[in-house]
């Protein structure tokens, strides 16, 4: 594989992972805020209390000059220390908080995203039968369930209109003599039938 089409591989896959940006990225920001609060606040009071620690102890050590500067810079060394630690610990949350925010809200815009699609056929007037079912790991499996209910009861009456306007057209046509009026009863009743049928097709 080039390296072109390895670039467009990982962005489709982005792409799928991100189907409600608007939704996704709102609810990963507010998490992110929250985590950032909280780190920052336990960071800070973790660092003001190991500076408090390093004063009391050099100050305990300046009884002792020889040691005292020794002491000092071991201490003001693992400050620096404890400062990158909560540094870096604050990186790897940030990076871990967004993939699994990305990831938590994909199971919900996932089944959204194909209800949406499931809505845009209804309104084009296209009812196949074949409604995509959801993941084990996708939410909002009672909500679909329910909404798979509604688009099969849809499609249902559809088809029982089809059947209906098939009768209807069928004694119509087996009428002898067919005034005029009926004749242009007959040719509507045919469009809509076959508005009908078409609808029910897998592709319109």
């Amino acid at each position: 594989m080039t390296k072109p089409e390895r670039v467009q591989q990982q962005k489709r896959k982005l792409r799928n992972y991100l189907l409600d940006v608007g939704l996704q990225l709102r609810f990963t920001v507010f998490i992110l805020v929250i985590a950032v609060f909280l780190t920052a606040f336990l960071g800070y009071r973790i660092y003001v209390a190991t500076q408090e620690t390093t004063r009391i102890v050099t100050m305990t050590a300046a009884v002792d000059p020889a040691s005292e500067q020794e002491l000092r810079a071991q201490f003001l060394a693992n400050d620096r220390v404890v400062l990158w630690g909560i540094v870096g610990f604050g990186a790897i949350l940030l990076v871990t908080v967004t993939a699994a925010g990305i990831w938590m809200t994909h199971k919900i815009a996932g089944p959204l995203h194909n209800i949406g699609l499931a809505f845009a056929r209804v309104r084009d007037n296209r009812l196949p039968p074949d409604l995509r079912t959801l993941r084990k790991r996708d939410e909002l499996h009672a909500f679909h369930a329910s909404f798979r209910e509604m688009y099969e009861a849809i499609r249902a009456r559809v088809l029982s209109d089809r059947d209906a306007l098939e009768k209807a057209i069928a004694a119509i046509e087996a009428q002898p003599a067919r005034t005029a009026a009926l004749e242009s009863v007959l040719v509507e009743l045919r469009m809509l039938q076959r508005d009908k049928v078409e609808s029910l097709s897998p592709q319109k």
